[in-house]
């Protein structure tokens, strides 16, 4: 693994505010959409916002692989691979509860609806600066 490309994405991900975000649906086939990233700080472990009842926190609460993909500008992907879990817990809903969020859920931190999406991530394809790597994350 190049611990510089690493290390750039890691700057990057911190930066993002957004990413595709892919799953598996009940008939088999990939299913990409955009989601918030909350707080993100290594490419390692990523925090998402869902509500709890939506398609793709279904999905995950079936089959809980995913994969995300974030661009920063025209020279940057990341594109991970790994495993969710769908926390709704108080704390952590209270932890990784933005301001903004309460456009979305009524009943703010404490509304039901509102549910954290923990990525670990196991495989990292990175294109940084005209320059790649893939790696395995332990």
């Amino acid at each position: 693994m190049n611990t510089k490309i690493l290390e750039r994405a890691d700057g990057i991900i911190k930066t993002c505010t957004c990413a595709s975000f892919g799953v598996i649906d009940e008939n088999g086939y990939p299913s990409v959409s955009t989601i918030s990233l909350v707080r993100p700080e290594s490419i390692s472990e990523l925090y998402f916002t869902t509500t709890i009842d939506s398609n793709k926190a279904k999905r995950l609460q079936k089959i809980n692989k995913a994969s995300i993909c974030c661009r920063a500008g025209e020279d940057a992907n990341i594109t991970l691979v790994g495993e969710t879990e769908i926390l709704d817990d108080q704390e952590s809903k209270s932890k990784y509860w933005l301001d903004w969020f309460s456009q979305i859920y009524e009943g703010g931190e404490t509304d039901p609806a509102y549910c954290v999406i923990k990525f670990t991530a196991r495989r990292a394809s990175l294109w940084i600066d005209d320059e790649s790597s893939e790696f395995e994350i332990a």
